[in-house]
């Protein structure tokens, strides 16, 4: 039994109330002889008291349990999960954040210009496999190709809600039309709006204590941590402050990452112009940025137990998830900024989800951040 469930049963004992089925049958019990009515056969084995314990006792327990189980922890926003957590938000004006699909802009490229070719609205563009996970999306408007035009851009969409599909640069690459000589990529800053999740109850609860700072008149850290997470859909966690003037006297700055993915330029300006029109305390000086980063080259070197098939692709794509590129292996221990990412954990996780592998050892320690976010830079991984 945990100790907050102990802690509510205590509570109705110290009111007096019934909590085990034994309490319930001894107060029935003191009912019936204050009512004046006798039981001659007071053997537990007795079909009456085999019956009042079915139909009273038992019943009148399991309300309990469900009492000090569901309805009292559920009472406080620290422990309220689902719905019971969006009455405590709705009371405060927090709303659950919805599930956005991930929209973005696609790089076309093609080798022969000679003459107009349109890829058709809806045209699926795909990522290759990733831990046997396709991630789609659809253009939204066709993609033309002029004559002598040997490069366009179109927008798409995810085909599905979710963050998963934020995908670094070089993920989107495979048109599911045949179009001879036709190359597609997603570049860094593809994303204009990131996908997302329907908001956890972990980042929700977040948000809904922040609502009790927008009760004073002074903007805090809270507040604007749920101005931002608002506005551009960046989880609470995601979010970083710098104060004490980065920017002269009287100024903060902002840093913001995604789960999975590059923060683009139309993301983080967004979220500036939202402030800018008015969401902000009196005199303050507070800009949002993407969160710097600072490539590294990281080399993977794996031994397999003998006669297994080469597993390097998937270690690759498991690396790179840890470096916040894809969302394949949602397990694996992230880069955060102010953190000490650990490699050893990491060969930890390599080995739970490989059993192929027999050792991993890595060219890098350590890695010590502060206001960023390491990125790979190169990355290779390869049989020692």
């Amino acid at each position: 039994m945990s100790d907050l469930k102990q802690q509510f049963i205590a509570e109705l004992k110290n009111a007096n109330l019934p909590v085990t089925v034994a309490d319930f049958t001894a107060q029935f019990e003191q009912k019936l002889k204050e009512s004046g009515f006798a039981v001659n056969n007071q053997s537990g084995f007795s079909p009456f008291w085999r019956l009042q314990t079915a139909l009273v006792a038992e019943p009148a327990a399991s309300l309990v349990e469900s009492l000090v189980s569901k309805v009292m922890p559920n009472t406080f926003v620290l422990l309220a999960d689902k719905n019971w957590l969006e009455q405590h938000g709705q009371s405060r004006n927090v709303e659950r954040l919805a599930s956005v699909k991930a929209r973005g802009q696609l790089h076309f490229t093609r080798a022969d210009a000679q003459t107009k070719l349109v890829i058709p609205t809806g045209t699926l563009i795909e990522s290759l496999p990733i831990n046997g996970q396709v991630y789609q999306l659809a253009l939204d408007t066709p993609c033309t190709f002029e004559v002598g035009q040997l490069a366009a851009v179109a927008t798409a969409t995810a085909s599905n809600a979710g963050h998963a599909y934020n995908l670094s640069a070089g993920y989107y690459v495979r048109i599911m039309d045949e179009y001879e000589g036709v190359h597609v990529t997603n570049q860094q800053s593809w994303l204009i709006t990131a996908g997302q999740d329907v908001e956890t109850d972990e980042n929700y609860r977040q948000r809904i204590r922040d609502a009790f700072a927008n009760q004073g008149s002074y903007h805090m850290d809270a507040v604007y941590r749920n101005i931002i997470a608002t506005a551009g859909g960046i989880p609470s966690d995601n979010i970083i402050f710098e104060k004490g003037g980065p920017r002269g006297p009287g100024t903060a700055n902002a840093y913001v990452y995604l789960s999975v993915g590059d923060i683009s330029p139309a993301i983080i300006n967004r979220i500036n112009d939202h402030l800018s029109e008015g969401n902000h305390g009196l005199a303050d000086d507070l800009k949002v940025f993407a969160i710097p980063k600072q490539p590294l080259t990281l080399t993977v070197t794996i031994k397999q137990k003998p006669n297994t098939a080469s597993i390097a692709a998937d270690v690759t794509e498991f690396v790179r998830s840890a470096f916040r590129e894809n969302d394949a292996y949602p397990n694996v221990n992230r880069v955060t900024p102010m953190s000490d990412f650990s490699f050893s954990l990491l060969n930890a996780e390599l080995h739970q989800q490989f059993n192929q592998l027999h050792s991993v050892t890595f060219n890098l320690n350590n890695i010590q951040t502060g206001f960023w976010l390491p990125t790979l830079n190169g990355l290779e991984v390869r049989h020692g």
